[in-house]
């Protein structure tokens, strides 16, 4: 995974974390044929909801209810071949039918600005949270104290017996929120059922690739939740590369997210067009420049590659070693390449022996690629 990303859970494992902590959640049954609901025994009507990583799955139709098996078996069928904004359903999640008397909302993520942990909260949650003008965002103070739960639900319009069981329910995301490195735990909607009950019917968690070596729960979980990428994006994120995939022809390699977004607008100023972003990183060895050179080079719509590298960490020379191996390889690719900085004579050297040419200056690198492309 490259720095900065992140691993969105599906449904089903926020759900069951959830659980560990303390917080109810509705019994459910994780299903990936029709024919299995056939062994899931809470009685119907049963509630089925397509496992996707994408947002917008209630109003895509990615949930349904079914009366009867026969029901259940044709919906089924029909949820696990949808594809939501991109993301194909993993499996389904089945679970009774509850009777809702309140929908609320409520998360623990990162402000940005203050640099600390809030709660996002309001007394109207489910589909439509995002027009919700009432939303309640609170500072997380340190430490904790379970009082600040109560705070919150009481400002969620809450009181009595309800007011103490959501505001244990905030207590416990924030335990999760904290001990598992999240940059988000998010239960929507968080219901009260008809009997009172506080349950939480939907979550999401998105945990910082940051901290997965130090959870170790997560271990082997990027991998897995990375299926809805393409091909080519997903094997710069197993090898910590950041690549986006763009239209164009123009296959763009820097090192910095800053200077990859700077050399693609220059690109996109002289008339050409970018055909991916591809940052990697400050300190790229030989082998992980060329695998990201390798990768640019399996798409078939990228006529020319631009290396734009300004060496700090990242030394010229060990760019250069792997492009002296690229070109031995794909000795027809046509290269426009900027190495400044680090180890530059040492590189220089190197690729004048191998018959590279290179561009000192940034603009007249860009404008060579550019009309190499046309």
């Amino acid at each position: 995974m490259a720095e900065g990303d992140v691993v969105d859970l599906y449904e089903y494992e926020a759900k069951r974390i959830f659980a560990e902590y303390g917080i109810t959640v509705p019994p459910s049954v994780r299903v990936t044929k029709p024919a299995e609901l056939r062994k899931v025994h809470f009685g119907y009507p049963l509630t089925l909801k397509c496992q996707v990583l994408s947002g917008g799955r209630g109003k895509a139709g990615g949930i349904q209810f079914a009366k009867d098996l026969k029901e259940g078996e044709a919906l089924a069928e029909k949820l696990l071949a949808m594809t939501i904004k991109g993301s194909k359903t993993e499996s389904i999640l089945v679970e009774p039918k509850v009777s809702i008397a309140r929908e609320m909302y409520m998360a623990v993520t990162l402000d940005r600005a203050s640099g600390c942990p809030v709660f996002i909260a309001a007394s109207e949650g489910g589909i439509e949270i995002e027009s919700n003008e009432n939303i309640i965002t609170s500072i997380v103070q340190y430490p904790f104290q379970p009082f600040m739960g109560r705070e919150l639900a009481r400002r969620m319009g809450l009181e009595g017996a309800l007011l103490n069981k959501v505001g244990d329910v905030a207590a416990k995301l924030f335990k999760c929120f904290e001990e598992l490195d999240l940059d988000l735990a998010e239960i929507n909607p968080l219901i009260i059922t008809g009997g009172g009950e506080v349950l939480a019917l939907d979550g999401k968690m998105t945990v910082n690739d940051d901290s997965l070596p130090r959870q170790k729960r997560f271990a082997g979980w990027a991998e897995k939740h990375m299926t809805d990428l393409p091909v080519r994006e997903r094997q710069s994120k197993q090898l910590g590369l950041n690549l986006v995939e763009l239209d164009g022809n123009i296959g763009i390699m820097c090192n910095g997210a800053g200077m990859t977004m700077a050399t693609m607008d220059m690109v996109k100023n002289f008339g050409g067009q970018p055909g991916n972003f591809l940052d990697a990183g400050g300190g790229s060895d030989s082998e992980k420049t060329l695998a990201g050179l390798e990768i640019i080079h399996d798409n078939p719509n990228v006529k020319v590659i631009l290396l734009n590298i300004l060496g700090g960490i990242t030394a010229c020379d060990e760019v250069a070693i792997a492009l002296v191996e690229f070109m031995k390889r794909h000795p027809q690719r046509k290269m426009i390449v900027r190495l400044r900085g680090n180890n530059q004579d040492i590189a220089e050297k190197m690729l004048a022996e191998s018959g590279t040419k290179l561009y000192p200056d940034l603009e007249d690198a860009v404008k060579a690629a550019v009309a190499a492309a046309k």
